[in-house]
């Protein structure tokens, strides 16, 4: 049995489709992507009075510097415990896989934008993922690397710049700022509008908490691999909840 598969059984009516690793390294990542800009802002608005109330309330410009860095390590640590689990436990690498995208994803990705702001009530068939979902995962992995790379320099800077011109670091330094400024925004932002507050999940949906969905929802938004589970038929009402998670 795979060592990371949650053992209490999903809710009547119900399907887990994260376990308690998959929803651990989530929280993770919102604490420390949290943490990461909020001491980041701090600096980067230092000028203003924001910034300079932001510095106080993080205990000054050492304590901020030393909170950032040790979000900055926290990030690694999740990196690489992520990259560990999908390529080297059987249902990480399922789940690698099916985050692929496919030409199919971008021509349904418009319709599903539309679908999530309320325009259409058509909701494309897909898989485990869907292309938004996908995009979002490719999004904040790749800027999570970027962000990694580029904040090593800056911490070793010294080192960075024996090596390296000081365009390089200037520019880095540019990178790093708004780029963390941009991925909170997508991951906080249009993340937070797609989950939790667009028509069909205000005001919140639970499945970051428990990991489950319900029977009707993954028919409607996940139609592919409801008939994979189940077929074509309706999903019965006061059903026995569902353990996918293997």
């Amino acid at each position: 049995m795979n060592a990371d598969r949650n053992q209490q059984a999903a809710a009547p009516g119900h399907v887990r489709r994260f376990s308690a690793g998959e929803l651990a390294q989530h929280w993770v990542l919102l604490v420390t992507l949290t943490v990461l800009a909020l001491t980041g802002v701090a600096l980067f608005a230092a000028e203003t009075w924001v910034g300079r109330a932001m510095i106080a309330v993080e205990g000054g410009i050492e304590a901020r510097g030393v909170i950032h860095r040790v979000g900055a390590v926290s990030l690694m640590i999740l990196t690489a415990w992520h990259f560990l689990y999908v390529l080297f436990t059987e249902r990480g690498h399922r789940q690698l896989m099916a985050m692929k995208l496919h030409a199919s994803d971008f021509r349904s990705f418009g319709l599903l934008l539309a679908y999530y702001l309320g325009r259409t009530e058509v909701l494309p068939e897909f898989g485990r993922f869907t292309p938004l979902q996908k995009l979002q995962y490719w999004g904040a992995g790749i800027g999570s690397l970027m962000m990694i790379a580029t904040g090593l320099v800056l911490w070793f800077h010294t080192a960075a710049m024996m090596v390296a011109p000081k365009w390089v670091f200037d520019v880095t330094t540019i990178v790093h700022g708004y780029e963390g400024l941009v991925l909170f925004a997508l991951l906080f932002g249009w993340h937070l509008y797609i989950v939790h507050l667009s028509p069909g999940n205000f005001p919140v949906q639970r499945t970051f908490l428990d990991g489950q969905i319900s029977l009707d929802r993954l028919r409607r938004e996940h139609a592919q691999e409801y008939r994979e589970l189940f077929g074509e038929a309706e999903p019965p009402h006061g059903a026995a909840g569902v353990d996918e998670v293997r």
